[in-house]
């Protein structure tokens, strides 16, 4: 993690020791006007006095223009209230309470996972939705989806094995994941409040590319997070410890101060014995109380 102590960035050591050199020069030339009587003296001081007052503001209108193009904060950022806080290496406020991450799964936590709801839109009758979902969402091969390791079609054919009598039903069912998932419009709200307040906010979960692909509008929140971990693209997933530890690695989290907020326990088991805060998601409101409780406050 970075702290106080981590050196100033290059480019504004660099900056800053322009307005130096700039500045002094010019004082320089200034005395040397005067001690060798010149009549531009007084322009001269005109235009030091000038410089002093331009020179700062033009540098920081280029270290705010920096920061504003790659998000990261500067000393010219636009939020006074937090320049006296220590921030992480992607420029982001860490949090001075006892939690400073929030990482949330997707799936019946974000965005809702309407599979059922597909299904009858297309037609099944209850039973066969059944069946179809015990051979397929319900199964242990579901996973393997969302690992991405194998193409989507040896995914339905290892769903076609679990139940070959209704093959026809299970490839019409998953011709396309198109809304497979569908949008919560507290979603967006809810990061952007976490992340005013100074929270990071990342997502760690078991996701498929075709789902992702299937479902833009639902997935847009994915512009507002941090950052995170979808398990297609790192082709490992829940409840495995890698996929946290890649997470903590790649976002230089430390463990007590990151509370995981997952609809599935075993996840949260997994959060949890590596340190993490965790809460296992039932509804918003409770979602909401717990973290309150751990001192999240937005």
């Amino acid at each position: 993690m970075t702290d106080n102590k981590e050196k100033t960035p290059m480019y504004k050591r660099i900056l800053a020791w322009c307005g130096i050199v700039i500045l002094v020069g010019m004082y320089l030339f200034l005395l040397f006007e005067a001690l060798t009587g010149s009549p531009e003296t007084y322009n001269v001081f005109i235009g030091c006095v000038a410089a002093t007052i331009a020179v700062p503001i033009l540098l920081w209108l280029l270290i705010w223009s920096i920061g504003a193009l790659t998000g990261r904060h500067t000393i010219a950022s636009l939020d006074p209230m937090s320049s006296n806080k220590r921030h992480d290496r992607f420029g982001n406020v860490i949090h001075d309470g006892e939690i400073n991450t929030v990482v949330f799964d997707i799936g019946n936590v974000l965005v809702d996972f309407s599979w059922r709801e597909k299904l009858v839109k297309l037609g099944f009758e209850d039973r066969m939705i059944d069946r179809i979902a015990k051979a397929t969402v319900d199964s242990s091969d579901w996973v393997e989806l969302d690992r991405g390791v194998l193409t989507t079609e040896e995914i339905i054919g290892l769903f076609v094995e679990n139940d070959p009598e209704i093959e026809a039903e299970i490839r019409r069912a998953f011709a396309d994941f198109t809304d497979i998932v569908t949008k919560r419009d507290e979603t967006i709200p809810w990061i952007r409040s976490l992340k005013a307040a100074g929270y990071k906010v990342l997502v760690l979960s078991n996701f498929s590319k075709v789902a992702v692909e299937g479902c833009a509008d639902a997935m847009k929140f994915l512009e507002e997070v941090d950052g995170g971990i979808l398990s297609y693209r790192d082709k490992v997933v829940k409840p495995d410890e890698a996929i946290y530890k890649l997470l903590m690695e790649r976002y230089d989290l430390i463990p007590e101060k990151t509370v995981f907020i997952d609809d599935t326990p075993v996840n949260i088991e997994t959060a949890r014995r590596l340190g993490w805060k965790g809460i296992v998601f039932k509804s918003r409101e409770q979602v909401i109380e717990d973290l309150t409780k751990l001192g999240v406050k937005y």
